[in-house]
């Protein structure tokens, strides 16, 4: 009898114990956000927008902080690779770490990763990137993959380059003043492709010169 007449007062125990606690997570000030801190933006523009999609904001009760909404909403932009968001509750810290996408090229208008992924990323201005145009990203990576490996000497001469298919790779380039397309082809024999390059533009009677193809090294055309 006496085990019987305990057990509702052990629930009325219980209940209050969790009531208290709902209470004290959800409603009291004790665990409240302190600071948000975001890391990895790589820009201030792309800051605020990560900012603004949180929507995280000081005194706010951390137990109504959803990390993995959050995440969510914030992956949903395409310059975004991953992003982890972790809750502090002795210290009432929010840490966002973002792990954005790198642009290798600037492709058709847009940027674009080593993986071929398309974005636009707010507040960038990455004036050493090459200008890639081609109809698939397959095939922009291809252009990109080229320039990368190119001599930096050479490379920064390069001014725009375009593939329409991978034995059709195209460029251009600034030489002693002047804007000058060259057929690559393929991207193979880079070096002596330069070499051969370097050797016609010396020639005086290619001082007029527009076009170079070098697709077959051993046989290069001009115009």
């Amino acid at each position: 009898m006496r085990n019987l007449s305990k057990a509702p007062l052990i629930g009325v125990l219980i209940a209050a114990l969790f009531a208290g606690l709902v209470y004290l997570f959800a409603w009291s000030s004790i665990f409240a956000v302190s600071t948000i801190s975001i890391t990895g933006a790589p820009t201030t523009e792309t800051e605020k927008t990560i900012s603004q999609i949180a929507a995280i904001s000081s005194g706010q009760k951390l137990a109504r902080v959803e990390p993995r909404a959050i995440a969510h909403r914030i992956e949903d932009l395409a310059w975004i690779k991953s992003v982890e968001i972790s809750r502090n509750w002795i210290n009432g810290k929010v840490e966002i770490v973002i792990t954005p996408r790198t642009p290798s090229a600037y492709f058709n208008g847009s940027t674009m990763d080593a993986s071929g992924a398309i974005f636009t990323l707010p507040g960038f201005e990455g004036a050493d990137l090459p200008r890639v145009s081609a109809p698939t990203p397959e095939l922009g990576l291809s252009a990109t993959e080229l320039f990368q490996s190119l001599p930096e000497e050479f490379k920064s001469k390069v001014i725009s380059l375009s593939a329409h298919n991978q034995s059709n790779i195209a460029m251009r380039i600034a030489l002693d003043g002047r804007e000058i397309k060259v057929l690559w082809g393929t991207n193979e024999k880079s070096a002596l492709k330069i070499e051969v390059i370097s050797a016609l533009i010396a020639l005086e009677e290619n001082k007029n010169i527009r076009r170079i193809d070098v697709s077959a090294p051993h046989a290069p055309i001009v115009k």
